[in-house]
């Protein structure tokens, strides 16, 4: 397998950058917690200190050490930090699906640009009129190449399908058909994502297969994924 059968055949690299915008994500979550967290603890650190060292002095206790105008800077960077916390809970699930929807279009134009890339390469054909997956699968064809007999392809369907319904809206239609969405009217990230993660192992599965048949290769043993790794999202 050449250098480029290889780069045509992993994904390490959308995959990677699926995982970077998780991460941000994550990171912005969590850096809101630790702001709320941080907040309410310097609030109640500081109420704790002025009603111990009232408590132990008694008549003598020095009220510079308490500021009234410190404790409701205080008790205002604490509703600042607990409104942000709020908000951004209130807006996670749509920050999760505008990402994971995201990951499907790029996916999916990934994989019409790899099938086209594999077109010019290896059987010296233009592409530019090429414009869905019927037109790739009936140019695979011609050239010998059955692609809905390669094991995997059911889920560059299924992918199709999703991406063609988040192109007009949130709404389950011809995605209907999936397994993951049979019983569900509106897309969400959750199943989104369940999807996404079996459709991306069994995708990079299949370019594999098509390159090992392209180049000759046997790929009767359909099952065989030890070139498979972790997929960081």
């Amino acid at each position: 397998m050449n250098k480029l059968d290889e780069d045509i055949g992993s994904f390490a690299g959308v995959y990677s950058l699926f995982g970077v915008l998780d991460e941000y994500h994550d990171k912005q979550y969590l850096d809101n917690l630790e702001y709320k967290r941080r907040s309410e603890k310097e609030l109640s650190d500081y109420i704790s200190s002025a009603q111990t060292s009232m408590e132990e002095m008694g008549e003598d206790y020095d009220y510079h050490n308490y500021d009234y105008g410190v404790e409701q800077e205080l008790r205002l960077e604490e509703m600042a930090a607990n409104a942000q916390f709020d908000f951004f809970n209130e807006a996670k699930e749509l920050h999760a699906l505008a990402l994971i929807e995201m990951k499907v279009m790029f996916l999916y134009k990934e994989i019409e640009i790899r099938l086209k890339q594999i077109i010019s390469t290896y059987y010296s054909q233009k592409t530019s009129q090429l414009s869905n997956l019927r037109a790739l699968n009936s140019c695979f064809a011609s050239n010998g190449v059955a692609l809905e007999e390669i094991n995997g392809y059911q889920f560059i369907d299924d992918l199709r399908r999703v991406n063609n319904d988040l192109k007009h809206s949130l709404k389950i239609n011809a995605s209907k058909k999936i397994k993951v969405f049979k019983s569900k009217t509106k897309f969400d990230s959750e199943s989104l994502g369940v999807f996404l993660k079996l459709a991306s192992y069994e995708i990079e599965s299949f370019f594999n297969l098509l390159i090992r048949k392209i180049n000759g290769e046997d790929v009767v043993e359909l099952g065989d994924s030890s070139f498979l790794g972790e997929i960081p999202f």
